[in-house]
């Protein structure tokens, strides 16, 4: 019962959190006025566009094929989740293996050559938005993957266009937070993978998630100092207004060449973060803030994601 509440309360938490507007000026005395909007993910990201999201009545209840979960050994929440990303040349080799990886492309607008990897589906984060910017709830989050013919047993790789944009990562964040163990972020180039002019469809499942609360920060964690707390946005967001204490490391610090920085120039960026303590990252909606989350992850930080929308609102 208490996890069920627990749970619960985070879903509360995510729609809080994600809503509010972000506006210029001080934390201290920022205004309540907008909300997160499905255009202001896309404008956020560059050269984004808006195509038609997955449709909104993907629930978990209304998913179509039966597929009964693992066993779950139970215990720790804070257990190992996992974190990872695979190559090219790697996932060729699981394509000629059963069964196959769910490959999805992670992107609101068409890839740049025309093409996608044969057999892939498509997974738009536009699809994970209500119509008034906040995110979905975590059944209909679940529901979203179901409807894509995504199983929470499913090993599912991750790609896209634009790593910068922050689509990766941030549905990479959505599915962790729902409790998936394999997925992955394809890395590099794909032109030794099959291709296809058009992408694949699944028979719609039913997902059922196992939240992990502990990759979200809340309003009352951020202001009570518990987090070293990362601003990813651009130094002149930063400011404008940002909360106090907080270190702005920009998101793109970390990516070189359309990927995260090898470990040794992740070290020298977070040099400036205590090790010991557990961190909290944002930008504006999430989105930007989730690549620096990844790259944490790949430190093997405890990182966690915030948005300036959720301290705008609470000031």
């Amino acid at each position: 019962m208490l996890r069920k509440l627990v749970i619960y309360g985070s879903v509360l938490l995510i729609a809080t959190a994600l809503i509010g507007g972000a506006e210029a000026g001080c934390g201290c005395s920022a205004g309540r006025s907008s909300s997160w909007s499905g255009s202001d993910w896309i404008d956020s990201t560059p050269g984004g566009s808006s195509p038609e999201p997955l449709p909104s009545n993907g629930s978990a209840s209304e998913a179509v094929d039966e597929v009964i979960p693992a066993e779950k050994s139970g215990g720790d929440e804070n257990a190992e989740i996992g974190f990872s990303f695979v190559s090219a040349e790697e996932l060729g080799e699981k394509l000629g293996i059963e069964p196959k990886p769910v490959i999805a492309y992670v992107s609101n607008s068409p890839p740049s050559g025309g093409s996608y990897i044969g057999g892939s589906i498509s997974l738009p984060s536009k699809g994970f938005i209500q119509a008034d910017g906040s995110l979905k709830s975590v059944d209909e989050l679940a529901g979203v993957l179901g409807w894509a013919g995504i199983t929470a047993e499913d090993e599912v790789v991750l790609y896209g266009d634009c790593f910068s944009c922050g689509d990766l990562t941030f549905v990479y964040w959505i599915m962790k937070y729902l409790g998936h163990q394999k997925v992955e972020i394809l890395r590099g180039p794909t032109a030794e993978l099959p291709t296809a002019g058009s992408v694949a469809t699944r028979h719609t499942v039913k997902y059922y998630p196992d939240p992990h609360i502990e990759l979200l920060a809340d309003y009352e964690s951020v202001a009570s100092g518990q987090f070293v707390v990362v601003d990813a946005r651009t130094p002149d967001q930063f400011g404008e207004g940002h909360i106090d204490g907080a270190l702005n490391i920009e998101f793109n610090r970390v990516i070189d060449d359309s990927w995260i920085k090898d470990d040794s120039a992740l070290a020298e960026i977070f040099a400036d973060i205590d090790p010991d303590r557990p961190v909290a990252v944002y930008s504006k909606n999430g989105g930007t803030a989730s690549i620096i989350w990844y790259a944490l992850t790949l430190q093997g930080r405890d990182v966690k994601l915030y948005t300036w929308n959720d301290w705008v609102i609470h000031k």
